[in-house]
């Protein structure tokens, strides 16, 4: 990515610093410069990811063929355990019913911030910027400890390890992928790389891979290697889970309402937003791509870039202006090569919402929770989440989640309403 400046100082870009760092800036120009210049550095590279995304997709509808499924969908399906119409209510339901929580929450955050418009260089603009406070890793390991203390000793002893024996790769080296990352040797401990910038996210990002990594160690100890890995379809609940236990201890250490509202607000974009939107919206550009090679077509970065600008209309309406270079948001994961894995974090964080929930309302919680995470890939999707009280062959999990983030929303405006905002 090329340098960019802003008020005359020259900043580097990568995806590391723009993802971890600038998208949330508090700074209109430095959000607007850092956007511009990381757009620019993908559209130069268009081409080449496009071809190699058609060459990925054909592969898989040649291996769907050629193993007898009816389509690719049903064939990148299987070996989740799940059929085609849990996908498509995944997708279908959050662009519909979600969407409008989604743009009422931004439409605010741009009356808080004085924002006349909100373009896609700022949708990840914090709530309250000057509330955003710099974390050392030590406070880091701090906050998920206390976080995960409701989960019982079993597990709080488990994660104390990752400070004390140094399992997390941090350093924020050239050339390093952004996100955070989880390996699962067998009967192993696990170990996890991100890359530490010092914001409230990286804690997120933190105690997210720790909820990856702790799932590993529980399912190890009780299942066999075969069955230690749970299902794609919902490998992301433990991580959400633990990002839930995050917020929900922030929320708690005051009565002040900014406070309150920061925690919520964090609740929603670094949990929510990122699963329920970045992914969702990644899932329906899949869906809509696999769609063409079923019907025989091909595409080119031309035609990727404009499902990308139908999608994300569709989905944020009036709340955001999407120009060319949002349309290069396909450009930025690599899920893509992952078969239909993007949707699988919003499903994950419907059986974590479930699971949070149910914690806060059952004494047998923490216990139920825990024997989920034990299960390993022993049980299907359906039946884990079983475990928690969770029925997901219904659509009541989904839509008991996007009233929880309805009812967060209307929590987050109130407190501005106290606070005179």
């Amino acid at each position: 990515m090329a340098d960019f400046e802003a008020h005359g100082k020259t900043y580097k870009n990568s995806f590391v610093t723009y993802e971890n760092f600038y998208q949330n800036h508090e700074d209109a120009e430095v959000r607007e410069k850092s956007f511009r210049s990381f757009s620019e550095g993908l559209r130069k590279h268009q081409n080449t990811a496009a071809a190699a995304y058609l060459a990925q997709v054909k592969s898989e509808k040649l291996l769907a063929d050629m193993k007898g499924y009816d389509s690719v969908f049903d064939y990148l399906l299987a070996e989740q355990e799940v059929d085609r119409v849990m996908f498509d209510r995944q997708i279908d339901l959050i662009m519909k019913d979600f969407a409008p929580v989604a743009q009422r929450y931004l439409k605010h955050v741009a009356k808080v911030n004085g924002l006349e418009k909100m373009t896609f260089a700022d949708w990840k603009l914090d709530l309250d910027s000057a509330l955003n406070p710099e974390v050392t890793i030590d406070d880091a390991y701090d906050l998920v400890m206390k976080s995960v203390e409701p989960l019982g000793q079993e597990y709080c002893q488990e994660v104390a390890r990752y400070q004390e024996e140094r399992w997390v790769d941090f350093a924020a080296n050239s050339g390093k992928d952004s996100g955070g990352y989880a390996a699962d040797p067998y009967r192993v401990h696990p170990y996890v790389l991100m890359s530490w910038t010092g914001r409230l996210s990286d804690v997120y990002t933190l105690i997210h891979e720790i909820g990856h990594s702790g799932q590993f160690i529980f399912s190890d100890n009780h299942q066999s290697y075969f069955n230690a890995h749970m299902s794609t379809y919902y490998v992301e609940a433990p991580s959400t889970f633990n990002e839930l236990l995050l917020s929900d201890y922030l929320e708690n250490q005051s009565n002040d309402p900014r406070q309150k509202r920061f925690a919520l607000a964090h609740r929603l974009t670094d949990t929510y937003f990122h699963n329920f939107i970045t992914h969702l919206l990644e899932a329906a550009f899949q869906r809509k791509v696999y769609t063409l090679i079923e019907e025989g077509e091909t595409f080119g970065a031309s035609k990727l870039n404009s499902i990308m600008k139908e999608v994300l209309t569709d989905f944020w309406g009036d709340a955001i202006e999407i120009d060319d270079d949002a349309t290069l948001t396909w450009m930025r994961q690599a899920h893509y090569y992952m078969g239909l894995y993007s949707y699988t974090y919003s499903a994950g964080l419907v059986i974590s919402t479930a699971g949070y929930l149910h914690l806060k309302h059952s004494e047998t919680g923490a216990e139920d929770w825990l024997n989920l995470l034990k299960s390993g890939g022993s049980k299907t999707p359906l039946e884990s989440a079983m475990i928690i009280g969770a029925d997901i062959s219904t659509d009541k999990p989904l839509r008991d989640t996007i009233q929880f983030l309805s009812d967060t929303v209307d929590q987050i405006i109130s407190y501005s309403a106290e606070l005179g905002e």
